[in-house]
This record gives C-alpha cells, structure tokens and sequence, in this order.
C-alpha cells in the first residue's frame, strides 16, 4: 500500500517578497519621521555654512552664487543620501550584535552613493567643479578614480561620525527609556505591595478592639444590661456593615464612606467607654462624593485615641477643595497626639504611595488640639 502525500502549497510571489531585505529597506524607508529628515538636513546645513568659508580660496568669482549653492547644499545632498543609507541599518534589532557593523557598513554604502549622486546633481545644476578652488597655477585634472576616491573620503569621515553621533544618542534614549520603564514597574509594584497592605488592615479591623466589643456585649447581658448590651450590638453591627465593604474596594473611597467609617467607631468607642463622644461631620455637600484612597483617616484616629488618657476628646472632620487639591482636616481634642516620628513618617509614605508623589500629611497641635491635615492632588 502506497502513501500518498498531499503537495505543499506554493508560497505567492508577494508573500517570498515579504521578509527580504528590500522589503524591510522599504518598510525602513517608510517609517522615517519628520525629526529625523529634520535633524538630518539641519546638519548638512551647518556643514554647508562651515563649507561656504572656501570662498575666500576661490580662484574665480565670475559665478559667485552657482558657486555659492554647491558649497552651501553639498552636505544636504550627502546627508539625504547618508539618511536613505542609514534607516535600515538603524531600524535593525537594538540589541543585535550585528548592529554596530550594519551601521558602519551604512556608512561607507551611503558614502559610496553620495559621490555618483552628486556628480549628477553638479552637473544638472551645472555647479562649479573643484578647479574654482585651484591656485592659479593647477596641476593637471586628477584622474576619475582619485576624484571618487578623494570625495568618497571627504563624505565617509563627516558621514560615519554622524551616524556614530546619532547611535550614541539612540542608546542613550533607549537608556533612558529602560530606566524609566523599571522605575515605573518599581512604583507600580510598591502601590501594589501598599495595596496589599491595605487589604490586610482592612482585613483585619482591629480584631483585638472587636473582640472587646464582643466580650462587652456579653458581659453587660450577663449583669442583665440587655438594653446596653443590644445598643452595642447594634453599634457593631453597623460598623461592620461599614467597614467590610473596604474589603471589595480597589484602594479608593468617598470622603462621606470615610466619614461614615470615623463614625461608626467613634461610636463603638463610646459604648466601650460608656460616655458620649462628640463626632461633628462638617463635610459640604460638594465634597462628600469626593474620591480618595481608602482608610487614610482611621488609622490616624485610631493611633491618637490610642494615646489619649481619661476621657475620649470630640472628633470633627472638615474639607475644601482649591485650585489643585483636596483638603481634609481631621481635628481632635487633645494635644500630644501626633505620636512618633516614625509612625507618621509610615502615613506619610503610604499616603504618597496611594496618592501620588503630591500627596502630604502634616500633624499640628494648636491650643490644646491636634490636627490633621491631608492633602490630596485633585
């Protein structure tokens, strides 16, 4: 039993086309920007300018502006050619090991371009040839051979520092580029190392005071408070209804959820405590759907009732927004209550982290109250 084989199918003469080297001089050709036509004729007019001192050696000036536009637009002829040389060499791979040796080979191709290019070019434009530059007495015309040799010369050494000018700086934009692509995935992952931080304080809720509620709960049922004892459970009930939606959030919040949130455990504290705590909400109605990053408030309110003694001081929570930013206060009844150094330091890093590099956080004390002042960019 013979096999039989189906016959592969031929590649169409455009899709071999696709992939050769002319195509990608072509597609190279194609992908030219304007600031590299731009920069590159600017050069060659700079070489011109510095050209156009020859004129002061000029052996005749019966046709001084002939002469003058050879001298001037010679290298804008050699650099266009030099450009069309160099645009596929320069769109190889950047970190081929080939790339050095195509560019340099760029170089002397463009160069070899440039002689017969501009012979044509002189002789179209009938502009002046090298004897307008020869002492009065020349030595006989040079051979075809030494004249292409000496201007193959005369644009290899212009032309491969050029190119040489211009790969330096490709690599260090590529650099630059590279640096700034891992600081950005550097900060991108630190937000998101502050973000899971985030959600493990979310998380958490203070564990340790809940369950000091919950022992409070029980404890008043226990003495026959069952009135107390249900208010207190309603109070945690409403906390938790507050707080554990923070658990589904993206590391953003509103300034009334935030408020709702300094509320609710104000009010938590105040059945522990068994004395009422003052808690005035002074939003304006504008801001309250205000955006921000998620539980930047109650920590710090956490921290400074932690260091209180005696009875627990009124809260109030105010904002304004200016041209750029959005304030927040949050204000205290007590002095000393900034804590360490350190601590704040941390709220800091992470407001920054969550909010932007223009983000800031200071704490005040001013007549026997402590103040906390945010300041998110808009």
């Amino acid at each position: 039993m013979s096999a039989t084989f189906a016959p592969l199918p031929r590649r169409s003469p455009l899709t071999r086309w696709v992939g050769s080297p002319l195509w990608h001089v072509l597609q190279a050709w194609r992908s030219v920007r304007a600031v590299e036509v731009g920069g590159f004729l600017l050069l060659g007019l700079l070489f011109g300018m510095v050209d156009l001192t020859a004129l002061a050696d000029a052996r005749s000036v019966e046709q001084p502006w002939p002469l003058f536009w050879r001298l001037l637009l010679t290298p804008v002829v050699c650099t266009v050619v030099l450009l069309l040389a160099w645009l596929p060499a320069d769109r190889s791979d950047p970190a081929s090991p080939w790339r050095p040796w195509r560019l340099a080979l760029a170089a002397v191709l463009g160069s070899l371009l440039t002689v017969p290019t501009l012979w044509a070019v002189s002789d179209w434009l009938h502009w002046p040839g090298a004897e307008a530059f020869c002492a009065p007495k020349c030595d006989p015309p040079l051979p075809g051979w030494q004249r292409f040799a000496g201007d193959f010369l005369a644009t290899l050494l212009p032309g491969a520092l050029l190119v040489a000018l211009v790969e330096m700086l490709r690599r260090r934009w590529r650099a630059d580029s590279q640096l700034q692509a891992v600081l950005d995935e550097q900060a991108a992952l630190g937000r998101q190392a502050m973000a899971a931080r985030l959600a493990a304080m979310q998380a958490q809720v203070e564990p340790t005071f809940l369950f000091e509620v919950l022992v409070d709960v029980q404890h008043q049922y226990a003495r026959g408070a069952s009135d107390a004892a249900a208010a207190q459970l309603e109070r945690l009930i409403h906390h938790l209804r507050v707080a554990l939606p923070r658990l589904r959030e993206h590391n953003a919040t509103t300034l009334d959820a935030e408020a709702a949130l300094l509320g609710s455990y104000l009010a938590l504290r105040e059945g522990l405590a068994r004395q009422p705590v003052a808690f005035v909400d002074d939003l304006p109605p504008t801001l309250r759907a205000a955006r921000l990053p998620a539980m930047l408030l109650l920590p710090l309110l956490q921290r400074a009732l932690r260091a209180t003694h005696g009875p627990l001081p009124a809260v109030s929570l105010s904002a304004h927004r200016t041209a750029t930013r959005l304030v927040v206060d949050l204000r205290i009844d007590a002095a000393g209550l900034c804590g360490n150094g350190d601590e704040l330091a941390a709220e800091r890093e992470r407001l920054r982290v969550l909010a932007g590099d223009g983000a800031r956080l200071a704490c005040a004390v001013e007549a026997g109250r402590t103040e906390f002042t945010l300041e998110i960019p808009a």
